[in-house]
């Protein structure tokens, strides 16, 4: 947040998580550390909606701080890094985990070819880091499934068309990505929340550079979502 009360704001989110937690949806390991569920959104709205609330909720992780520094992926603190939020941290709790883990996080890209120092010790990331360590991590996570699956991998092009059976869903640094069976081999598209409800059904989309906009045929009673 941009000014204001950083303490009040905190507390704020520590309550609704700790609603959350006697609902039994988040569970909390320590102070300033909670376990969220992959289906952390759409159980919050049915709680909310359950006692005529209406949230906005939205996940920036599913991978904690340490798992974020050391990723191969597009990780939440990469974003932070190289994008134009530059809103202040708070300098107590989870603010100061935070900082830390960025500046961790600038040395590890560092390490692994992404970004380099210059001799004022700046930090400077490559071009097009988040494409880059999306498709890396993506690349990487595909040929793990496709030998425990005994599938071929194909990987979708920037306007390709991907259609076929949704199987499932895998929770990586760079985000959830739906798992997409042709009957040939498979493939990882970006996950959204339209497709919550049709796992095991026929899906068609297509990739729009790192997204994909979904579109489902009227006769099968679905509609059309991006």
């Amino acid at each position: 947040m941009r000014g204001g009360d950083y303490e009040a704001f905190v507390d704020t989110h520590v309550r609704r998580l700790e609603a959350l937690r006697r609902a039994g949806i988040v569970e909390r390991a320590s102070a300033d550390c909670w376990l969220i569920p992959e289906d952390f959104e759409v159980r919050a709205r049915a709680y909310d909606a359950g006692r005529g609330r209406s949230t906005s909720i939205r996940v920036l992780s599913g991978y904690d701080l340490n798992q974020q520094v050391k990723s191969d992926g597009a990780t939440w603190l990469d974003r932070r890094l190289v994008g134009r939020d530059k809103s202040p941290l708070i300098m107590s709790g989870f603010g100061i985990e935070v900082r830390e883990a960025l500046d961790r996080r600038a040395d590890e890209l560092v390490r692994q070819g992404h970004a380099s120092r210059t001799i004022d010790g700046a930090w400077r990331p490559r071009a097009n880091l988040i494409a880059t360590l999306q498709q890396q991590e993506v690349g990487r996570a595909s040929r793990e499934l496709a030998a425990q699956r005994g599938l071929a991998y194909a990987p979708v092009e920037e306007g390709q068309t991907v259609r076929g059976k949704l199987v499932g869903s895998t929770q990586l640094a760079s985000g959830r990505f739906a798992m997409i069976d042709n009957g040939l081999g498979f493939s990882l598209v970006p996950w959204r929340p339209v497709l919550e409800n049709k796992i095991g059904r026929e899906v068609m989309g297509m990739m729009r550079g790192e997204d994909i906009s979904w579109e489902f045929s009227r006769t099968r009673t679905l509609g059309i979502g991006i």
